[in-house]
């Protein structure tokens, strides 16, 4: 089964790219093989000219973000966010500083000693996307994180996941299958089908 066919996708530095498609498109494997828990049978994968086809997740400069938000329930939030830092053995006052700071952009200030189980579905997807961009990352992907979310919350997070993208200016790939979503938060939209590369185009934001 050919999941994804051979396409060549060019994302500029800094830009927000939706990737739109129905389910079983190809558009999750695609961002997996990204991300580096695929690896692809042809072709390769760069970031800023540097082939990373072979290396793993953990070595690549890349971050993704689940739609099921994977946080460790046995963590606080501050320890969620800066479980990343400590694997890189960074010393106690820097992770502190930098999961403060990453708390602060995504707005949960206070609740750094929130567990999981005590926060909304919201709340819970800004500690998910403030662990993935403490390390900052020089790519980030969004796997529809928004997907468990009720509509009103669902247009709130558009609202700030746009914000946060543009006060960081990450480079940004977002799977979703919903136009209205793809619409609202990208400079661009890949159109996906049956493992097909369609097109792609700039939208008004």
């Amino acid at each position: 089964v050919t999941a994804v066919h051979p396409l060549d996708l060019d994302i500029p530095r800094g830009d927000f790219l939706a990737i739109l498609g129905p389910s079983g498109c190809g558009k999750t494997t695609l961002l997996r093989m990204m991300g580096g828990f695929v690896e692809p049978s042809t072709g390769r994968i760069e970031v800023n000219g540097a082939d990373i086809t072979h290396l793993g997740p953990e070595h690549r400069p890349i971050n993704m973000v689940f739609q099921g938000y994977g946080l460790f329930p046995h963590m606080n939030a501050r320890q969620n966010v800066g479980y990343g830092l400590r694997l890189k053995k960074l010393d106690r006052a820097a992770v502190d500083k930098r999961v403060r700071e990453a708390m602060a952009l995504v707005r949960l200030d206070g609740y750094e000693e929130h567990m999981p189980a005590q926060l909304s579905g919201g709340q819970q997807q800004r500690v998910a996307l403030a662990r993935a961009l403490v390390t900052r990352p020089k790519v980030l992907l969004l796997d529809e994180p928004l997907g468990a979310l009720d509509k009103h919350l669902r247009q709130e997070m558009q609202i700030e996941l746009r914000r946060i993208q543009r006060a960081v200016g990450i480079t940004t790939i977002f799977v979703t299958h919903d136009q209205e979503e793809a619409l609202t938060l990208s400079d661009r939209v890949a159109i996906f089908d049956a493992g097909l590369y369609q097109f792609d185009s700039g939208v008004a934001v």
